[in-house]
């Protein structure tokens, strides 16, 4: 490129026509070399095809009465083919039955079928370095009975091809030789104005002579250009003076821009510095609030311990004393101390959920759920429940524990809220981007997953109260009791690992919860591949 930038505008024209001409004769060759190749080989495989079908048929009868010799003599016919360098016959326990083979080392045959073919299917081709290699099945009535293997030689199409390519080479060189030529002399054409105008750009450039003006030879653009060069030597005495004026003003505008982008830039600062504040503040004080929970949980449990040791006491010294209204108060007490109990344990937890930082590691969902599953096998079968995975579940990145209670919790709802003779509960996962429950999240946010089941279901109006905690759809011992607060750990679980929980129910029709965890790992994992009724407990 530095030797083209010296030459002159008559050398530069002639060099470019001339790259631009080898660069695509040399292309065009290149391509129809190419192309010849290709049809070389499709047509290789094509008549290999033929060949295999034909071998097939034709030592049917020797591969069902076991005549080696008549099959060994079918495959000598194939001398005929140069390409051909080996042929090979198989029976299906894979010992070789006939072979032939040209000399060299592609025509010895594999000594079973599982090394000619890999161990794939009856039929099949593989194309390797030189080499096509074929494998059709041999029908014996209407079973197959053995394997026809073929492997082609593809150095004989090279001979051919560098036949044609020493063709294509003289008729390369001899256009490109007329491009020379032709070239040589059409490019004056251009050149001669164009040097004109150097000179006179010269000329202005070293004497300030504005005067100068270059004669137009055409009306192309080269013409235009001339005439272009002419109109602004006229009109730069003009645009000095216009230049000269603008400048004072453009001074001014540009001080003015510059103190307001000052002024800018000092709010954006003071902007930014207070949201710093705001978020430093916020997250101080839901620092404080989970500490708060967390203190007053611990706390308060102590003297709910009491009350409801006490009351035991109670009941077990003065049990002959006390009427059944004093017993049924104090075992009220005793009830109500344990939720209370139960709901500080609740909060409590709620509050660690919240404030230990997750442990993320590599983990296999479907490994999840089968131990999941296993340590609930005895509760499923004294509710005489029914849980499904229906597709493979992918590795994510994410807390082992943390999502090992998320579907805890889902199953053990899907079982507890349900007046069906057999609960069902199915789990599995959608691909990334797949609708789920009226909506489609975006593909980055990973597999959709899913716990569905046959329960009572619950009504649209309710669908977003159910997250919040403490919140029960039904009395405090109804569906066998609870605090509320489940699905409301399930979805920080959830949230704090990226994702988002929602759900789709109708009364009496079930629930199916979904959600999302971003972080995915197999990109190779597709749902649809196993979906063959799953994984079954209880």
């Amino acid at each position: 490129m530095v030797g083209l930038a010296r030459l002159r505008i008559r050398g530069k024209l002639l060099a470019i026509v001339m790259a631009a001409t080898a660069s695509a004769l040399l292309l065009a060759g290149a391509v129809l070399l190419w192309a010849e190749w290709l049809r070389g080989r499709r047509e290789l495989v094509r008549d290999l095809e033929a060949l295999a079908a034909i071998v097939a048929d034709q030592t049917s009868a020797a591969v069902a009465f076991v005549d080696p010799g008549s099959a060994t003599e079918v495959l000598r016919s194939l001398h005929a083919k140069e390409h051909v360098a080996a042929a090979c016959i198989y029976l299906l326990d894979g010992r070789r039955f006939a072979a032939y083979g040209r000399r060299g080392g592609l025509g010895s045959c594999p000594p079973t079928a599982a090394d000619a073919t890999g161990g794939s299917a009856l039929s099949g081709q593989r194309l390797g370095r030189g080499v096509v290699e074929l494998w059709v099945p041999i029908a014996v009535g209407e079973h197959p009975g053995g394997v026809v293997f073929l492997r082609s030689d593809l150095r004989w199409l090279a001979r051919g091809l560098r036949l044609q390519a020493a063709a294509l080479a003289g008729a390369l060189a001899l256009a490109g030789l007329g491009a020379f030529l032709l070239s040589l002399r059409l490019q004056r054409i251009i050149a001669s104005p164009i040097e004109e105008l150097a000179t006179a750009a010269a000329t202005v450039r070293e004497h300030g002579d504005y005067a100068v003006r270059v004669k137009p030879r055409s009306d192309d653009e080269v013409g235009q250009l001339v005439e272009g060069f002419n109109r602004m030597l006229a009109q730069i005495e003009q645009r000095d003076a216009a230049l000269l004026a603008a400048k004072g003003a453009l001074e001014v505008r540009v001080d003015e821009r510059t103190r307001a982008l000052a002024e800018e830039l000092r709010e954006r600062r003071r902007a930014e510095a207070e949201l710093e504040r705001k978020n430093r503040d916020l997250e101080a004080s839901n620092r404080e609030l989970d500490d708060f929970a967390y203190v007053a949980s611990h706390d308060l449990k102590e003297p709910l311990r009491g009350i409801h040791n006490y009351a035991g006491f109670l009941l077990e010294d003065y049990h002959d004393q006390l009427d059944d209204a004093g017993k049924e108060k104090l075992q009220t007490l005793m009830r109500l101390s344990g939720r209370m109990e139960s709901l500080i344990d609740t909060l409590l937890h709620y509050s660690r959920v919240g404030r230990v930082d997750l442990a993320v590691t590599d983990v296999d969902l479907g490994t999840v759920v089968a131990e999941l599953l296993d340590s609930l096998r005895p509760a499923l079968a004294e509710a005489k429940a029914e849980v499904r995975v229906v597709t493979p579940l992918p590795v994510v990145r994410a807390d082992r524990a943390r999502v090992d209670e998320v579907f805890r919790d889902l199953v053990v709802n899907g079982v507890k809220y349900n007046e069906s003779a057999i609960p069902t509960v199915e789990i599995g996962a959608l691909a990334p981007g797949s609708p789920a429950g009226g909506e489609t999240p975006p593909r980055e946010a990973g597999p959709v997953f899913f716990v569905r089941d046959n329960g009572i279901g619950i009504p649209a109006r309710h669908q977003q109260v159910i997250f919040d905690i403490f919140k029960r759809l039904h009395g405090r011992d109804a569906y066998g009791g609870g605090t509320g607060a489940g699905l409301t750990i399930v979805k920080k679980v959830v949230e704090r690992h990226g994702g988002r929980i929602w759900v789709e129910s109708a009364p009496a029709e079930g629930t199916t919860f979904f959600f999302t965890l971003p972080g995915h790992l197999e990109a190779e994992w597709r749902p649809e591949a196993e979906r063959t009724g799953g994984e079954r407990v209880g």
